[in-house]
């Protein structure tokens, strides 16, 4: 069972911040995942949600904010020292990609972008996102999703060599994406495995991920709900993307 670490190491640090991914990376994991955004002067930013309301001390859609906007905004973290800050910041993808390839050069580390466009339509993220990615020489390490089947696409379309997984709630619908648009993974919800004998229909990897009711965020303390690697594999899944990359380890 591959473990990826989702939104980094997110039931110990904030989610989708430069705390969460590097102590993702400390683990001999196969990769971690984060969400992209795009900012009223069209930076990149890692963040899942289209508002800033649940993750940080503002409110208001990422969209609506320039990144220096955006900087001024708290995200409160746990430290251990004296004197540390106890906040930190919205990363671009730029400083994600500072701090993560050389764990992509030394041991492999792959980072899945998903590209949160499905409720608010980015024009030109696919571009920037593919652009952004060739300058910093990272096109081995990266794989990209959503769950909008015309962005996975579009990001074929545009490079037919780049790694895509679809993103959607049960498997099969993940695989009837995959019968119409060549997809390099199916990324579904680990309880919406609705295809028996999933192994036999396909030879794609099944990545699953899990909902907040089971896998909660920093600072939520409920228990996380840990799976059965066995039984995954029995149904079908190859990979899973989790809170707790370092529980599975």
């Amino acid at each position: 069972m591959k473990i990826w670490a989702h939104r980094g190491c997110s039931y110990a640090c904030p989610e989708n911040t430069l705390q969460a991914f590097k102590m993702a990376c400390q683990y001999p994991i196969t990769g971690i995942e984060l969400d992209i955004q795009l900012t009223k002067d069209c930076k990149i930013v890692v963040i899942h949600d289209e508002t800033v309301d649940r993750t940080t001390d503002g409110t208001g859609e990422v969209r609506s904010f320039t990144l220096e906007e955006l900087k001024k905004l708290k995200i409160n973290v746990p430290t251990s020292k004296p004197g540390e800050p106890d906040y930190t910041q919205i990363p671009t993808i730029e400083e994600v990609f500072e701090l993560v390839k050389p764990y992509c050069l030394k041991n492999g580390t792959l980072i899945n972008i998903e590209l949160k466009n499905s409720q608010i339509r980015y024009e030109g993220m696919e571009d920037m996102i593919l652009e952004t990615v060739r300058k910093w020489g990272l096109e081995d390490y990266i794989v990209y999703s959503s769950f909008n089947p015309e962005s996975v696409r579009l990001l074929k379309e545009k490079n037919a060599s780049v790694k895509t997984g679809i993103l959607a709630t049960p498997v099969s619908e993940c695989l009837s994406f995959a019968e119409t648009c060549p997809v390099d993974a199916l990324h579904p919800n680990i309880k919406k495995i609705d295809v028996e004998n999933l192994s036999s229909k396909t030879n794609l990897p099944v990545r699953a991920w899990n909902t907040s009711n089971f896998e909660p965020f920093y600072p939520d303390t409920r228990k996380i709900e840990i799976q059965n690697p066995e039984e995954l594999k029995m149904s079908g899944i190859t990979d899973i993307f989790t809170n707790v990359p370092e529980k599975y380890l």
